[in-house]
């Protein structure tokens, strides 16, 4: 990356002779902790062409709190046009943090387009953002105020403000992993929205969507619903501006997805997937019900895609019978009027041992002929969850590794290990594990107290992420614990008996990045009385954190200082 001017002893740069239009071009495909920590200290030029950039694309999400204090202290907020910020189990309290961090948000990222938020408690003020299109909120959980009237309030009115942006055109509400619904009564109409994406629970949400979104073009429906037969509302329209339609199925009725689409009349572009958790999957499967709909609800369609899971089990005969109703010349000739049908069933199980990576569950003790073991073992397994049957033994130690040797063929993709139940294994299986299985860095421990205890005899650097399973720290082998660990950075579901006892972690893990922790004997009244303790009895001064309850917290922790 050096070169040498001909007149001069002192090298150069080579990226310093490029033009900044070049430099910006390789800016385009990096990430800011990327760019930052790959040129900021090389030379003059590049510093001054990364403060020039004003088009970054940051993503908070599982970043280290060092990283991230770096992009903020060296970025402008002016620069960055898209922005993912992250509560989640490796970044809790980030949310909050960067708003304090930003008091005023929505006067700084003055050309701030796309915007994500993960998991937030809070909301930025919007009444200033000029340039923001683009907004992905996921709500992972019910908001910690579930019960406080006032704070239920606050959440709805940030919805509400939401559909208020002026700018806004395209809006995710994902809330599928959390019990929250949406109270699509009391939004306003948000003329300038173009594209929505939501999961409901029943279709009986959709006339008051259209009528919030008048001007609606594309639209994502994710059906979680909870209806019974004809239990729903059957007569409602969609805008005519509305053209796109997307059906994710996870839990619904035919009737409903008919209704929903006999409501958008213009649609030319239909797409519906039906995930495998239907009773009856092959219903799905039925050409003349699709064709009637078609002809009957969306004349104007010109793009069709079906997809459908069905269980392996299902009867290979009928399906394939079903299958051969798509054959017909509705499906097949579509020159006269320029369709494009595409049909796809899937068995929802089937794994390629080339592409995807599997989730494998092995519950001891077992025989070979007792499970589905593919004919070449499991391959490409990134998560393996060992389980043992409890109605025979109360607790199972796996002696060795010959029997996951058997069923995995290959153990070095694997990153996690699960322990359900009471099942373990020594620490010299674990050992062995871990030399064979070298991306192996995340483990869940049971809820054996033999497993903990026994693991202490031994060291494992190569752990990175550890899932307590709610198990305790004893006080007696909290240091041992620390030794055992020496390289952690993610420690969850973490039970201590005093404060004492998390100081003791949070002074002795060295990499330690988050924490999610209980104690049993000691809380704290107030967000400031637990920032006031742990100022004041660690070292450490570099963090952000949730107070779950006043024994329970989630903390995200920077360099030492």
């Amino acid at each position: 990356m050096f070169g040498f001017d001909k007149n001069m002893s002192v090298p150069q740069l080579i990226l310093d002779q490029f033009p900044v239009e070049i430099i910006f071009n390789i800016f385009h495909y990096l990430t800011a902790n990327d760019i930052l920590r790959s040129f900021h200290d090389f030379s003059r030029y590049l510093r001054q062409c990364i403060h020039s950039y004003d088009q970054y694309k940051i993503n908070f999400k599982s970043i280290s709190k060092r990283e991230f204090d770096i992009i903020c202290r060296v970025l402008q907020p002016e620069q960055i046009m898209s922005l993912t910020l992250s509560d989640d189990e490796e970044t809790p309290g980030q949310i909050d943090h960067f708003f304090t961090r930003f008091p005023t948000f929505d006067q700084s990222f003055t050309r701030l387009e796309h915007l994500r938020l993960r998991n937030p408690d809070e909301f930025p003020y919007w009444s200033q953002m000029k340039c923001l299109h683009t907004l992905r909120v996921d709500f992972k959980r019910w908001p910690r105020y579930t019960f406080n009237y006032d704070q239920l309030k606050q959440f709805e009115n940030n919805l509400v403000n939401i559909f208020r942006l002026s700018t806004l055109q395209n809006l995710t509400l994902n809330n599928e992993s959390s019990n929250i619904d949406f109270n699509f009564h009391i939004l306003p109409v948000a003329e300038n929205l173009r594209e929505f994406k939501v999961l409901i629970r029943t279709i009986d949400h959709l006339p008051t969507i259209f009528k919030c979104i008048p001007n609606l073009q594309r639209l994502q429906l994710n059906l979680k619903t909870r209806a019974i037969e004809n239990d729903f509302i059957s007569n409602f329209s969609a805008p005519d501006s509305l053209t796109h339609l997307t059906i994710h199925l996870k839990y619904g009725l035919r009737q409903e997805v008919e209704v929903i689409i006999q409501a958008c009349k213009m649609l030319t572009y239909l797409n519906v997937h039906i995930e495998h958790n239907q009773k009856d999957s092959l219903e799905w499967i039925d050409s003349d019900w699709w064709q009637a709909i078609i002809e009957k609800s969306v004349s104007k369609l010109k793009v069709f895609r079906l997809k459908v899971d069905i269980p392996s089990s299902s009867d290979t005969a009928i399906m394939k019978e079903r299958l051969q109703g798509f054959e017909t010349a509705f499906w097949t000739d579509n020159t006269t009027n320029a369709r494009s049908y595409t049909i796809n069933v899937t068995p929802f199980d089937e794994l390629s041992n080339n592409s995807k990576q599997q989730i494998v569950s092995i519950n001891f003790p077992f025989n070979e002929t007792s499970i589905n073991l593919p004919s070449q073992g499991f391959s490409n397994v990134d998560k393996l969850l060992l389980s043992h049957d409890t109605e025979n033994v109360e607790q199972y130690i796996i002696p060795d590794l010959a029997k996951l040797k058997r069923s995995i063929n290959d153990l070095s993709t694997l990153k996690h290990l699960q322990f359900q139940g009471t099942c373990s294994m020594p620490c010299s299986v674990l050992n062995e594990l871990l030399t064979i299985a070298p991306h192996l860095t995340r483990l869940t421990i049971s809820s054996s107290k033999y497993q903990l205890h026994t693991m202490l005899h031994s060291t494992y650097p190569q752990i990175r992420w550890l899932d307590m399973n709610r198990e305790y720290v004893p006080s007696q082998l909290r240091t041992k614990f620390c030794l055992a660990f020496p390289n952690l950075e993610h420690l969850n579901n973490c039970h201590v008996y005093s404060e004492e006892d998390f100081e003791v972690l949070l002074e002795n893990l060295t990499y330690l990045q988050s924490i999610t922790i209980f104690i049993q004997t000691y809380y704290f009244d107030s967000n400031e009385e637990f920032n006031q303790w742990l100022t004041k009895y660690t070292h450490r001064k570099n963090f952000a954190f949730k107070l779950l309850n006043p024994r329970q917290i989630q903390l995200w922790l920077g360099d030492r200082k």
